[in-house]
């Protein structure tokens, strides 16, 4: 049970969005929006979710999979706390992002139980970890906001954003300033924060999809 044999699959950003669409149709069956994604995990998958006193703050994790993937432990602060609501769904579908992508990579090892997983998991080296991290996230990026949905969205608040900043004195509107201006006016919808929407306006590189 050696951290520094793990190696990281770099899969590519095609192949995790091939994963999380396909995890959208084998295991949601609605196309409505936001993703229930507490009922996806806990009633479709069958992985309850257990929240931890004092995660973050002894463990440096909000969240973590359990080593037999029948439970994801999240920080008790943050989900009891609804300012952080959002936060912890992203944190449960970074999660399934472990489980859908990783989960040969852990089983791979043995642990004699959640301490030793835990030990072994904050002992992977940065370079490895990082490389499972930004998969994850992809992934439930993926997941809680579907491409066509943000596309939609985007050209919509686009027009009325761009219409304000149409006279001859307005500034110019820069892409990183549209990215920031439109994001708040539609995380709702993916019930998401605005920074996600803004991180999958940039991975998606959204201006290409629309035209400009």
């Amino acid at each position: 049970m050696d951290p520094g044999k793990i190696v990281s699959v770099k899969l590519s950003m095609d192949k995790i969005r091939d994963e999380a669409e396909r995890f959208r149709e084998e295991h949601i069956f609605t196309t409505e929006l936001p993703v229930d994604i507490e009922h996806v995990v806990e009633a479709t998958l069958g992985i309850r979710i257990i929240p931890i006193e004092s995660l973050q703050r002894l463990c440096d994790m909000e969240g973590f999979i359990s080593k037999d993937f029948k439970a994801i432990y999240v920080d008790e602060f943050l989900y009891t706390d609804d300012r952080y609501y959002k936060r912890v769904r992203f944190t449960i579908a970074h999660e399934i992002g472990h489980y859908v992508l990783h989960r040969s990579t852990i089983d791979s090892q043995k642990f004699a139980n959640e301490g030793e997983w835990i030990k072994f998991r904050l002992a992977i080296d940065d370079d490895t970890l990082g490389w499972f991290e930004t998969q994850a996230s992809e992934f439930a990026g993926r997941l809680l906001v579907p491409l066509d949905t943000l596309v939609e969205e985007f050209k919509s608040k686009r027009q009325n954003v761009l219409k304000k900043y149409s006279s001859w004195n307005s500034p110019k509107i820069n892409e990183d300033d549209l990215f920031s201006m439109i994001a708040p006016l539609i995380c709702g919808r993916f019930d998401v924060s605005a920074e996600v929407i803004e991180r999958r306006m940039r991975k998606e590189n959204i201006m290409s999809l629309i035209g400009k």
